[in-house]
């Protein structure tokens, strides 16, 4: 089994490598580095939009959360879908001003001032973010190797891998490659979750296996601590440097506008998914290994709960889905 997950990981790793190589070629001005020659359609959008959102915290916290709180963890991202419903009238908007980073959209629209406070706050905001990606992604290497590969030396491996994907052609590699991590994420989850609803004995199984607030509205939260997991997730969106500097890189304001749309549709499915995945896991392994670890439930369960294939896939999808993040 483990050798062949050492072949997923490989083909995907080759894979993504491929694309940041290739679309090397594309690049020849600061605006193709940037944001991709301000060229990519709404499809790709979507992909990358979609790809980048989700990363380590929703497969690692946002999955714990739904191990120790069934379907209320889906508080969590609906803060991001409230957001994005708020972005559908922000996207075309951004794309006119037509910048390179949040920052100069922000001193465009106010000052300079506005764009160095900016600046300090992408800064200290995204030095955390990025560095959970990287140890989310140690975590799943470590999984796959536990002999080998320390968390700590994965997080390292996936820090190279990840600085040198991305500064070889910037936008445009981070882009394509999102095309093909979120298509394999998409795809796996959609196969895997009434997979693994099945061998959990159907929703009576998992009714049977867990508490009855798992699948309530709050479940074991009050609303104030429902809100806590919603408002800062709306705010994130809403503030995400990644997203607009990719609004920047739509071909159109049509096309900024029509990515959103399938923004909301495809994190509305995926991390529904992920929830889901993550609360039958709790019901197939609720007093395994995993319990001391919840925030590795979704790998844990792709590596014990599918068929080896199917396993490794998911696991592989996980690995890339952090890359994207990072």
């Amino acid at each position: 089994m483990s050798q062949l997950y050492v072949i997923v990981l490989a083909i995907i790793v080759a894979v993504l490598l491929g694309v940041a190589i290739y679309r090397t070629t594309t690049v020849k001005t600061k605006a193709d580095y940037l944001v991709a020659g301000r060229s990519l359609p709404a499809i790709v959008l979507v992909l990358t939009l979609l790809t980048s959102w989700i990363g380590a915290g929703s497969l690692f916290a946002g999955a714990e959360n739904a191990y120790r709180n069934g379907f209320a963890a889906l508080w969590q991202p609906a803060g991001g879908w409230l957001g994005l419903v708020l972005i559908y009238f922000i996207a075309p908007r951004a794309r006119k001003f037509a910048q390179f980073t949040l920052p100069d959209l922000l001193e465009v629209r106010y000052n300079q001032t506005a764009r160095v406070l900016g600046t300090f706050a992408i800064l200290f905001a995204y030095v955390g973010i990025t560095s959970y990606q990287f140890k989310g992604g140690g975590n799943v290497l470590h999984l796959i190797f536990p002999d080998t590969v320390s968390p700590t030396l994965g997080t390292y491996l996936i820090a190279v891998f990840v600085i040198v994907t991305t500064a070889l052609a910037g936008m445009s590699s981070v882009a394509y490659m999102d095309v093909a991590i979120g298509s394999l994420v998409t795809i796996i989850c959609i196969v895997a979750t009434p997979y693994l609803l099945a061998q959990a004995g159907g929703w009576p199984g998992l009714h049977a296996a867990l508490p009855e607030t798992h699948f309530q509205v709050l479940g074991n939260l009050t609303l104030v601590r429902a809100l806590e997991f919603l408002v800062p997730t709306m705010l994130l969106m809403l503030g995400n440097q990644v997203m607009y500097q990719k609004f920047f890189s739509a071909r159109s304001e049509k096309d900024a506008r029509l990515s959103v749309v399938g923004w909301i549709l495809g994190t509305l499915l995926l991390e529904t998914l992920i929830v889901a995945i993550a609360v039958i896991g709790s019901a197939l392994y609720r007093n395994g290994e995993v319990a001391s670890q919840p925030y590795e439930i979704i790998p844990y369960t792709a590596r014990h709960g599918l068929p080896a294939f199917m396993g490794a896939v998911l696991l592989g999808a996980v690995f890339a889905k952090v890359i994207s993040t990072a």
